[in-house]
């Protein structure tokens, strides 16, 4: 279903699963890039090794300057990791100093946009009132929206045998202290050797998801592919699992683009534009927020569309229809109107009737204007059939 026309189709049942308080959902770089601000791969490390003091010659700083100009000329990102880079500096300077210098590059601003971290855990909210979200981003935005939140951390995460427990923003791979000075607790997975030490030797990270996919639906928002938290965590638990089905993620492209990205690490995409920041993605992502907040409220602006008939509304508004009408509720709701929508709607709901043979209205002994049923009825969701012209049926 699409909240908007253009935006991300997002399949009915991570939609459902949500309602339920069956989605966690998995935070990363790009929710503290979209309205926060906060830098990039390029910007960071640019930041970190010049607060360092790191020479000019050195591997760190060339492999970063490489990656920018490949980035820059061909439009390849990802080639060069971030863990890697850290790896390096390692070599030369202390976790604490590192620590410091990554707090400073991504300290926010006093007046920072927490838009997209509000509309996030909107989204993470359950039917119980209770947020539940995980993050790999060390920042406090999630924390600045509401200081009432539960905040988690390594070594001591919440335990998923008790459902109580699980509530609030769990920092993945550490966070940052209350004045952005260093890491709190026992620093931060950011380094190659840390990661392999989370995942793959220690496996106390790979324990944790491996928990979360045994009783929810998990949904990545604001990584890529390649960032370095979904390649470990995807391959160790591919060595464990096998699979992992009931993993999302969205991802900036089309969608033959995007499902080639993840679809050899077993998640499904939900491609989405990339154009204006990432506009298609975040306007999408409120439009839901909106519906968690209050469900009744989409029930009945979805029957208010309704009403209209479907020959009046464009193909995603008959989706959302055909959505709310997909489920126990929804359909409740939907014939329980005061005022019930135009019986029409049964042809949107019979995929006979939305693929029938275009043709000219009319009796007999007389020929009225031509009818496309899927013009009328069609789906966001349907492939799009042969257009057949007036003249050729």
């Amino acid at each position: 279903m699409r909240f908007l026309a253009g935006g991300p189709s997002i399949p009915d049942e991570l939609l459902i699963a949500r309602d339920e308080g069956r989605v966690m959902f998995f935070c990363g770089a790009g929710v503290s890039r979209a309205r926060a601000g906060l830098s990039d791969f390029f910007g960071l490390t640019q930041c970190v090794i010049d607060t360092l003091g790191v020479m000019t010659d050195s591997p760190a700083r060339r492999i970063i300057e490489e990656a920018r100009e490949i980035d820059s000329k061909m439009g390849v990102s990802g080639l060069i990791s971030a863990d890697r880079v850290f790896g390096l500096l390692e070599r030369d300077f202390l976790a604490r100093d590192i620590e410091a210098a990554v707090a400073k590059a991504l300290k926010p601003s006093p007046d920072v946009d927490l838009s997209a971290h509000r509309i996030m855990l909107d989204l993470a909210r359950g039917p119980d009132g209770k947020v539940r979200l995980v993050t790999t981003n060390f920042d406090l935005l999630f924390e600045s929206c509401d200081n009432a939140l539960r905040s988690w951390q390594p070594p001591r995460l919440p335990d998923l045998q008790r459902h109580e427990e699980l509530a609030g923003v769990i920092h993945l791979h550490g966070r940052f202290n209350e004045n952005y000075s260093g890491a709190d607790r026992d620093g931060f997975v950011l380094s190659s050797s840390e990661f392999g030490r989370a995942y793959l030797s220690d496996g106390w990270a790979t324990q944790f998801i491996r928990s979360i996919l045994e009783k929810y639906v998990v949904v990545f928002v604001g990584y890529t592919a390649d960032d370095p938290p979904v390649q470990y965590l995807l391959e160790a638990l591919h060595r464990s699992l096998g699979s992992h089905s009931g993993v999302y993620a969205f991802q900036s492209g089309l969608i033959g683009d995007a499902q080639a990205r993840w679809l050899h690490k077993g998640v499904q995409s939900i491609a989405y534009d990339v154009a204006e920041n990432h506009k298609a993605l975040w306007d999408t992502l409120a439009a839901w927020a909106v519906r968690a907040r209050n469900p009744e409220v989409g029930y009945k602006s979805t029957v208010a569309l309704a009403r209209k008939g479907p020959e009046s509304l464009l193909p995603h508004e008959r989706g959302q229809v055909a959505h709310i009408v997909s489920t126990r509720e929804g359909m409740r709701k939907f014939s329980a109107s005061d005022e019930p929508p135009p019986a029409e709607w049964l042809c949107v709901f019979d995929p006979l009737m939305r693929y029938a043979t275009p043709g000219r209205l009319g009796g007999f002994n007389e020929e009225g204007p031509f009818f496309d049923p899927f013009d009328a009825y069609g789906l966001d969701s349907d492939p799009i059939p042969s257009p057949i012209a007036p003249d050729d049926h």
